[in-house]
């Protein structure tokens, strides 16, 4: 099937001289289920599946829209084949925060479990996109009615507060008006990891620490743009490396992999950035 989705989401006509081997990678058919971010979209998946689809080391299968009504819209299938099949998934309303958004991937493996007999899976996310994967594992992933989470890889994600950047597309009242209240420089770690300022989104997580599934494989993704703000411009180091705390004590393994720079930023992250592309691939998916 290849990248059919999502409005030309293709890179079609490759030679052989472009394709790497794929005998150093595992082939499997576990799926890898994609999540975006804040007012974002399935086009901010499109580069972070690039690397290991113009190799083909993945194909893409399966597109799912939480649609605005919240039904989901599924186009394509999981054929069951030793290809690393990928899933994107896309909420039309992309501004309903992380918690939704964690409810709705609850829904989504749920379906998937009822449809094709899902055993495991992998995750990726980036941003609130990675907060709600690290949500779904904390009060769902250890449930053994259902499908088991073998590896997560998150970008970015703000478990312990968002940098007040006074965006037009902030929420400035309801439940998620509160969520963008941290600063540059303004918290640390504590030695065990522990942030030293626990927002209450972070609360949240907090909760459940002791449920993290203990067969899951954590890669934590973070950028730090080395400008003074200690921050990818949006999510503040500690916010992010806030994570381990949470899951090490009970994941399978836990890795933090740093960006430097310019190529640290928020959103650069997962928009041309063939150092985190090929990070994600190879810990997905290659061969110990």
């Amino acid at each position: 099937m290849g990248l059919l989705f999502a409005g030309g989401l293709i890179w079609a006509g490759h030679t052989y001289q472009q394709r790497q081997k794929t005998s150093g990678y595992e082939m499997s058919t576990t799926p890898t289920i994609f999540m975006h971010g804040w007012s974002s979209s399935i086009r901010a998946e499109e580069p972070l599946v690039r690397t290991a689809a113009e190799n083909r080391i993945a194909t893409e299968e399966v597109v799912i829209h939480v649609t605005k009504n919240n039904k989901l819209k599924v186009q394509g299938n999981l054929r069951h084949k030793k290809n690393n099949p990928l899933i994107l998934v896309q909420f039309d309303n992309n501004r309903v925060g992380e918690f939704r958004y964690a409810r709705g991937l609850q829904r989504i493996v749920m379906y998937l479990q009822e449809k094709y007999d899902l055993k495991e899976f992998n995750v990726v996310g980036h941003s609130m996109g990675a907060y709600a994967w690290v949500y779904y594992a904390l009060y769902w992933g250890a449930d053994p009615d259902l499908p088991r989470l073998n590896k997560m890889v998150v970008l970015a994600g703000p478990y312990d507060g968002i940098i007040n950047k006074g965006h037009a597309n902030q929420p400035t009242n309801g439940e998620l008006a509160g969520l963008w209240d941290d600063s540059p420089r303004a918290n640390i770690l504590r030695k065990n990891g522990k942030p030293k300022i626990i927002h209450d989104e972070y609360k949240v997580l907090l909760k459940q620490r002791n449920d993290f599934p203990k067969n899951t494989r954590v890669l934590n993704i973070y950028g730090d743009l080395e400008d003074g703000t200690n921050s990818d411009g949006l999510v503040s180091v500690p916010s992010v490396r806030s994570l381990r705390y949470l899951v090490d004590d009970r994941a399978k393994s836990y890795e933090e992999y740093k960006v430097k720079g310019k190529q640290g930023q928020h959103s650069r992250l997962h928009i041309d950035n063939p150092a985190v592309s090929d990070k994600l691939t190879d810990y997905l998916w290659k061969k110990k």
